[in-house]
């Protein structure tokens, strides 16, 4: 028996009390008024369908343009939107400004950096597809291009150039960004190549604290996170004892204005992943979190296929379930879709055995974890139906989302499309029809 199994069947209670959860988390009743005239319509019929979750259900879209045809690049963006609607927007400096004064924003820069597509042009796919939108990341010290000077004083004027480009440009349309990336790793990476070789910055005590300052001057009206490591987040977890916690108490308590807190879940088949697997201990963490009032993302998940697609399915349904069940979490993000998309240089002649396997799709073929995640999104958690409004008022009863109502009366169709959200849950709401 695997870890992951281990885990999965000794939290398996928790998990079924998480599937009776979810309807009182995530879901709520609304009463819906239509009016013609100002008066109340008699003998209406309401025919409603939610389209998207007040929650989001994302992941990198970092493959955009990445294949080598058109017609595979068409097929993962077909994959992507079926399953999807919030979208990473990739903003990694390596991938920018890969070349002092080189700059990769725009949507017709070159397409020269794999896995790096323009941020400009996943802004302009978003748009007009309707996807909402989260930029990743503003700083972090690793991935950075070589040109980048090793001394912090002389880093910080280009970090201020940076933001400044990146707000000019996508801080009207992107709505949330991960501020500061992965500071765990600093100490990490500095010790796993001591002598060079991957290009990487050490930041100063306190530039956690500068970095969300900047950003809060370029980024008033944004949503900003700090996104840590699944180590950090979930393997070292120690309640309030740990590093995450006390780091997330000290700069709370220095007025750092963390909108949410990032979680990142990269996982394989180990011991270290029980507060992952276990459905009770995941719980608990989500629980421990909570208490900062701050909303909860998952802001990167990779669960590998390579023992089997099954455990990878059974695993993510899990995962998804308890923190779609938790008030305090409002998104969850795969990471790469496809397995072709999961390392940062193209595959070139890799032996299909050795490709990674954390993504939903491989060669173009879901594996049986995205149709588990289709069943649960747009399936198990979805809401449509009908009823009648004699006079003119009626209740709806449904997940929290955006929806599309069509009210039919006297041989007359009109279509509206509503937020019905937490904050709208129990209010009276009026659909005025012309």
């Amino acid at each position: 028996m695997t870890h992951i199994e281990k885990y999965l069947d000794a939290g398996r209670p928790a998990l079924e009390e998480a599937q009776r959860r979810v309807r009182q988390t995530r879901t709520g009743r609304f009463p819906v008024t239509v009016t013609r005239g100002g008066q109340p319509l008699p003998n209406a019929q309401l025919t409603y369908r939610l389209l998207r979750h007040d929650f989001d259900f994302g992941c990198n879209l970092f493959m955009l343009d990445q294949y080598d045809t058109p017609d595979e690049n068409a097929q993962y963006l077909a994959l992507w939107k079926q399953l999807f609607h919030t979208a990473v927007v990739p903003l990694y400096w390596e991938g920018t400004e890969p070349e002092q004064g080189r700059l990769r924003y725009d949507r017709d820069a070159p397409n020269d950096v794999f896995r790096r597509p323009p941020a400009g042009r996943v802004v302009e796919y978003c748009r007009e597809n309707g996807l909402e939108m989260k930029g990743h990341p503003l700083f972090w010290h690793e991935f950075i291009p070589r040109w980048l000077p090793e001394d912090w004083n002389a880093l910080l004027p280009l970090i201020d150039k940076r933001f400044r480009e990146i707000s000019t440009r996508f801080a009207g349309e992107i709505p949330v960004f991960d501020c500061v990336n992965e500071p765990s790793r600093i100490w990490d990476i500095a010790h796993e190549h001591p002598n060079g070789g991957w290009k990487y910055v050490t930041p100063p005590q306190g530039y956690i604290e500068q970095m969300f300052a900047l950003a809060e001057r370029y980024f008033p009206h944004n949503e900003l996170i700090l996104n840590e490591t699944v180590g950090a987040s979930f393997t070292d977890y120690r309640g309030d004892y740990g590093g995450y916690m006390q780091l997330l108490d000290r700069l709370l308590a220095r007025g750092v204005r963390i909108n949410r807190i990032g979680l990142q879940c990269h996982t394989y088949d180990s011991p270290a992943f029980q507060n992952v697997f276990h459905a009770q201990r995941l719980t608990d963490v989500l629980a421990g979190y909570g208490r900062f009032g701050r909303p909860l993302v998952l802001s990167e998940i990779s669960i590998p296929s390579d023992v089997s697609e099954e455990l990878q399915a059974r695993a993510a349904e899990q995962l998804y379930t308890v923190c779609f069940a938790d008030p305090h979490m409002s998104g969850i993000f795969w990471w790469n879709l496809d397995d072709n998309g999961v390392l940062s240089e193209k595959r070139r002649n890799m032996p299909e055995e050795n490709l990674p396997s954390s993504g939903l799709v491989r060669n173009f073929r879901p594996k049986q974890a995205y149709r588990t995640l289709d069943r649960l999104i747009h399936h198990d958690w979805h809401t449509e139906g009908t009823v009648q409004a004699a006079q003119g008022h009626a209740e709806l009863d449904g997940f929290f989302g955006r929806y599309e109502i069509t009210v039919s009366a006297n041989g007359v169709h009109e279509t509206r499309t509503v937020e019905l959200n937490r904050a709208q849950n129990g209010r009276p709401l009026t659909l005025a029809l012309d």
